[in-house]
């Protein structure tokens, strides 16, 4: 995406996004999965992707990728701010994995598109957000409801620590993306393993 689009440009390319989500699992099985986490310094964006095997829960693959921020950060379009970056990283992955992890909410609002839902659509994978944070929406117990709907799940992934916030993207369901999540958690990190190592190596990547 060209540095600086135009904001109705961007408005006309959300819709587009959002009339394309699919979230029913389109995939027949998992071996790896993927996980990005961005960082900024100054005007510089640093993305890492970090795959793993879904059963050893090892390391397959990192690939670091940096560049010039695409726009100015705005909570509206906070997809297309890193979704870009994200993008870039996964193209550069040798191992293309099955599921795509990033930081962020998936499908929640029906008028803005999520960054994992950007992600995933544009690439055309299968790719779940996972929050620290509820961005939208309120908790019903363990439940996300937006609009009287239920859009995720909160899982308590490490003691005496906050839930994690997860919403399916693109081409996953909700009960697929939980299981996910929860497959790729230990109580040692809050994050399930392949985002924490994605935001442990993308922070060191930022210092050097």
């Amino acid at each position: 995406m060209k540095n600086g689009a135009d904001f109705k440009e961007l408005k006309e390319v959300e819709k587009n996004i959002l009339k394309g989500i699919k979230l029913n699992d389109c995939f027949s099985s998992i071996k790896t999965v993927a996980a990005f986490d961005i960082a900024y310094k100054d005007k510089t964006y640093f993305c890492v992707g970090v795959v793993i095997d879904i059963e050893t829960k090892e390391e397959v693959e990192k690939k670091e990728v940096n560049g010039e921020e695409v726009i100015p950060y705005s909570p509206s379009l906070a997809a297309f701010r890193e979704g870009p970056a994200i993008i870039d990283a996964y193209r550069a992955l040798e191992n293309k994995p099955d599921i795509l992890i990033v930081k962020g909410e998936g499908a929640v609002k029906l008028n803005r598109v999520g960054l994992a839902s950007y992600v995933g659509v544009i690439l055309n994978k299968p790719c779940i957000g996972v929050a620290k944070e509820l961005m939208h929406g309120k908790l019903e117990e363990d439940k996300i409801i937006f609009e009287n709907e239920l859009k995720g799940i909160a899982i308590k992934t490490k003691q005496f620590a906050n839930p994690v916030y997860v919403t399916p993207g693109h081409n996953v369901s909700l009960k697929t993306s939980v299981e996910i999540v929860k497959k790729l958690s230990i109580d040692s990190y809050k994050l399930p393993i392949p985002l924490h190592l994605a935001h442990k190596y993308v922070n060191k990547l930022k210092k050097k």
